[in-house]
């Protein structure tokens, strides 16, 4: 009787130490699997952020090398030009690599906001006003080039986006505006990146 007490005690005692030995394992396998998703996590999450912000740096290098054209083409109209729409319209028309920038085309405004000279001439944008747009007006009252938000097209009327710079006299007073314009629906530089998946199934977001 005595050695099966003590029997059953050694049994009571080795499946307690294995119970408490298959606690510890599973605690410490639950434990190392929670560590290791928050380490994937933040791995992902830093490696999404790295690719976002390559693609933001060259979205951004991108529409700077565009307002840094309309600025260079800009500071080469004077006041002349601008009471002399074919003379302005022929220099947009010389200016074939500035305007590969623009897929909707550029045009320029007297200091009412009125277009003078368009290309391409299919758009018909002489004549309109355009100083209801912000992107005109900031440049024309502000004297700053700018970047309009995405909104519809006053003259294409399909989604645009366009960017203006602020035309000088030589004493550097704002006599005018040179803007260019970039039509969403069409084969454009943003879509290289839109057009692209992020890994099988991610998308990109341009806001």
């Amino acid at each position: 009787f005595r050695l099966l007490q003590l029997q059953s005690l050694k049994t009571r005692v080795t499946f307690f130490t294995l119970a408490i030995f298959l606690i510890g394992l599973w605690s410490l396998a639950f434990y190392a699997s929670r560590m290791l998703r928050e380490d994937m996590q933040r791995l992902l999450g830093e490696q999404q952020f790295s690719t976002v912000s390559i693609l933001a740096a060259e979205v951004n290098q991108a529409l700077e090398d565009r307002l840094k054209a309309l600025e260079t083409v800009a500071s080469s109209m004077t006041p002349a030009m601008l009471g002399h729409a074919p003379a302005m319209q022929t220099l947009l028309t010389q200016n074939a690599v500035f305007q590969a920038f623009f897929n909707a085309g550029t045009f320029v405004v007297q200091l009412d906001g009125t277009a003078m000279a368009s290309l391409p001439l299919s758009t018909e944008r002489v004549g309109v006003n355009f100083m209801d747009r912000d992107y005109i007006a900031t440049a024309l009252q502000e004297g700053e080039s700018t970047l309009s938000k995405p909104a519809l097209g006053k003259v294409i009327q399909t989604p645009m986006f366009a960017m203006a710079a602020p035309i000088r006299d030589p004493q550097g007073k704002v006599i005018g505006a040179l803007a260019g314009v970039i039509d969403l629906g069409k084969p454009n530089f943003l879509d290289r990146i839109t057009n692209s998946n992020y890994g099988k199934s991610g998308v990109y977001l341009i806001a």
